[in-house]
């Protein structure tokens, strides 16, 4: 068997040990919680940007639109010219818009009118355009023929504002009428915005804002936003080097994605599908499994490891665009990418932790010796205390204030015992501290003598007395009650409103039992008519007690719940010395007892018969006598 110094000294080393090894783990932990903080900042930071360039420059063109569409240059009237007063309209707002790609209005006769800045488009759009070097405006222009047909006329503009080109497209088939934008506005008869598709003329992906006009014709006013230069501004923003961000509406359709120049080229080339992927196609990647974990829900948080084993961490929210367009928006940001100094973080804080235990182990063998001395003492006083001793003078001190706290609470818990002593047998106390009375819920049939008491009319008095006053009162008398059983070293068991338990032959054995019992009560009745005298000469009611004794075998052992117990005893044998107690009101006695207390104590005691009677609640009939006096 190991010495205290021994075994305290590798308790403290693999304490250090074990904390050694939680702070690298709360180390680690720590800079996970952080690496994943600074990714949620991040991600938060990409999510406000890439939503407010969005918002404003939406909200923007959609206030351009509403305004537009009341304009009497354009709402007025359907007959569209070269130099129609919309034209120089619709150029300054592209100059005080220079996100819009175009502005143009369509009308119930088939009559189009756009106008387009041309200068920021590639050499494959402009070529589709068929536009002269220099152009910096493109006016497209639509008058219905006489025979419905729908003519285009395209003319290009420099920087000045100088006519560079024309081009008349005889067969050119665009009838706004039939365009989406158009329809859906007129249908809803309010602003309504489209989800991303590619562009009729020059193939570039757009959002349209539409709006119905408000003046004399019908017709639709819309603008494009182009995504493009959107989507870069986004992946400009994503959150680190390997961050993936993709924005997309309600429908799925795509708004910005790390390869969505690539989209829109495959989309031109594709001979049938000339239209952008809906995100729900995106087949590889990390994609697909983060957008099934978050469908159906507006906001959701979580990670996720690609097929190269690098760790995402992702969000997936929902936004609103005006009052009838929502989107999404997933960020994936890795986590190496915020922490890549963790893993040498990590190994300096175990090399250090390592020469830090190492040098714990002279001074956890000093500290042990001297906890071992104070223990050793405090070992010694626990003894006395087991033998109910009468405790040293002074507790046993420390340097160590738990070592010291315990010495003084162990003189405390030895004083408390010692004197706890005195009130109760020591017998009795002696037992639950060797553990010889079990403190475990259940019990063991045992022979007992149980006395039961009670005041007659007690319920009257309490009625009619002051609560202290009979406060004071019932102490008074349940004192004189236990002076008397106590004598007699009976077990109290409880006090239960005016009445008395008390049984004896347990805890401890006491083969007179009855004799007791019955010397106890005798006192008991003569100590309450003292007692009772001095209520009347003070004016307080007397305390007219009944007994009951009844002797036989019951379960004697601990009652009630793991929290709180009662060392008590159970069953017939208790029910009837209560029965009997109760039966005093019929005979008009004191002190009533059972048959068993009569034949085991008729030698010592004088008593007087009465007849069988079957006591309430029980099935057999039971010979009662009333305990008189002790013989002399």
């Amino acid at each position: 068997m190991w010495t205290f110094r021994t075994s305290i000294s590798f308790a403290v080393m693999a304490f250090v040990v074990a904390l050694t090894t939680l702070l690298i783990a709360i180390q680690a932990l720590a800079l996970r919680w952080a690496t994943q903080d600074a990714a949620s900042a991040y991600m938060d930071a990409t999510s406000t940007k890439a939503f407010g360039r969005l918002h404003t420059e939406m909200t923007a063109i959609a206030s351009l639109v509403k305004v537009l569409a009341t304009s009497s240059s354009v709402a007025d009237s359907n007959e569209r010219t070269e130099t129609g007063p919309a034209i120089p309209l619709f150029k300054a707002a592209l100059q005080q818009l220079p996100q819009t790609d175009s502005i143009y209005a369509g009308f119930e006769n088939g009559a189009w009118l756009q106008v387009r800045r041309i200068n920021e488009l590639n050499d494959e759009q402009l070529g589709k355009l068929r536009a002269p070097r220099g152009a910096n405006v493109a006016i497209n222009l639509i008058r219905p023929s006489p025979s419905n047909e729908l003519p285009m006329r395209r003319i290009f503009e420099d920087e000045q504002g100088n006519e560079i080109g024309q081009l008349d497209l005889w067969k050119y088939g665009y009838d706004p009428r039939k365009r989406p934008w158009y329809r859906e506005t007129m249908k809803a008869d309010r602003s309504v915005v489209s989800s991303p598709y590619l562009a009729f003329s020059v193939g570039a992906p757009v959002i349209t804002v539409s709006a119905p006009l408000r003046g004399k014709v019908p017709g639709v006013l819309a603008a494009d936003l182009k995504l493009d230069a959107f989507s870069d501004f986004v992946q400009a923003q994503r959150p680190g080097e390997h961050g993936i961000v993709l924005i997309f509406d309600s429908t799925g359709s795509l708004i910005a994605h790390p390869d969505f120049s690539q989209f829109v080229v495959d989309a031109m080339t594709h001979p049938s599908r000339p239209q952008l992927p809906n995100i729900r196609e995106i087949n590889s990647g990390v994609v697909p499994a983060v957008l099934r974990k978050s469908e159906g829900r507006d906001h959701y948080d979580g990670s996720i490891r690609d097929d190269q084993g690098r760790d995402y961490l992702f969000r997936v929210a929902k936004f609103t665009l005006g009052d009838q367009y929502n989107a999404n928006i997933m960020l994936l940001a890795a986590q190496e990418d915020f922490a890549q100094d963790i893993r040498r973080l990590q190994f300096k804080g175990l090399i250090l932790a390592i020469v830090a235990g190492a040098a714990f182990i002279p001074v956890v063998w000093v500290f042990g010796s001297g906890m071992s001395r104070s223990l050793k003492a405090i070992t010694s006083e626990a003894i006395k205390l087991q033998r109910l001793a009468e405790p040293a003078p002074a507790p046993v001190i420390s340097r160590i204030r738990e070592i010291h706290e315990l010495g003084s609470a162990m003189k405390l818990a030895q004083r408390a015992i010692w004197s706890f002593a005195h009130f109760v047998p020591k017998e009795l106390v002696q037992r639950v501290v060797d553990n010889s009375i079990s403190t475990e819920l259940g019990g063991v049939r045992e022979e007992i003598t149980v006395v039961f008491t009670d005041v007659r009319d007690f319920t009257t008095i309490a009625e009619s007395a002051e609560p202290d006053s009979l406060m004071h009162q019932t102490s008074r008398y349940f004192s004189v009650l236990t002076e008397a059983f106590l004598a007699e070293d009976g077990t109290i068991d409880k006090f239960i409103g005016d009445a008395v338990m008390v049984f004896w032959n347990a805890p401890n054995p006491q083969p007179d039992h009855v004799e007791r019992a019955c010397r106890a009560v005798l006192a008991a009745r003569s100590a309450c008519e003292k007692l009772n005298s001095q209520f009347e000469s003070e004016g307080q009611k007397p305390f007219f007690t009944r007994f009951g004794i009844h002797v036989g075998e019951a379960i004697v052992g601990n009652l009630g719940s793991t929290e709180r117990m009662n060392y008590t005893a159970l069953g017939n044998t208790v029910n009837l010395a209560a029965r009997l107690e109760g039966l005093n009101k019929q005979f008009g006695t004191v002190i009533l007892v059972s048959e068993g207390v009569y034949l085991r104590a008729q030698h010592c005691f004088h008593f007087r018969a009465f007849e069988s009677v079957i006591a309430k609640g029980m099935t057999k009939e039971t010979r009662v006598f009333e305990l008189v006096e002790a013989s002399t």
